[in-house]
């Protein structure tokens, strides 16, 4: 097990609300069985596939309906992972691009990239004592600007455990941001 603190990039920095689009890789492939291999035309998909859950969520289940609620209580800067649904994790998310109409209500989305952090792993052998491996951590950040409602775009890739594309996704949401 590691000796080092394990802390997150962010919580230093500022304090931030947490957003976590999960997608449903099982589903989403089995609707489309031949996504867009391309980046530049990537498969639109319907409402089912994505749920958000953020860090103010006060339901216990997520709705799936195109839409996301996002309410600043912990200042005005937003925090947006993806992850995936799957049976055995053979698929993994990564959301490559962001965009938000110019509304006034958030800013432009950026991606951020923090490498090489401490990231805690089970040890089969000895599962109450974890290790630990590096990987690369990263986020699409984003600030409140105003409360009111915004359209956005998310563009993903479903790769595999190989880290061989799956396919290209584009999904549309509408964005409600209350103070």
């Amino acid at each position: 097990m590691t000796s080092e603190p394990i802390t997150s990039p962010s919580a230093s920095v500022v304090t931030v609300n947490n957003v976590l689009l999960i997608v449903d890789a099982e589903s989403l492939l089995s609707r489309y069985p031949q996504p867009s291999l391309e980046s530049q035309n990537p498969t639109v998909i319907e409402d089912g596939f994505i749920f958000p859950v953020t860090s103010s969520t006060t339901t216990q289940s997520a709705e799936n309906d195109s839409k996301i609620t996002l309410t600043a209580s912990n200042g005005k800067v937003f925090h947006i992972r993806g992850r995936t649904v799957s049976l055995l994790t053979e698929h993994t998310v990564v959301f490559h691009d962001l965009t938000v109409d110019d509304a006034g209500v958030l800013s432009p989305p950026k991606l951020i990239v923090h490498s090489d952090q401490t990231v805690p792993a089970p040890d089969p052998a000895n599962p109450t004592q974890p290790g630990s491996h590096s990987a690369d951590d990263h986020y699409w950040e984003c600030s409140q600007l105003s409360a009111g409602v915004t359209a956005c775009e998310l563009n993903f890739v479903l790769i595999n455990q190989s880290c061989e594309v799956l396919g290209y996704f584009s999904w549309e949401t509408e964005v409600t941001l209350s103070a």
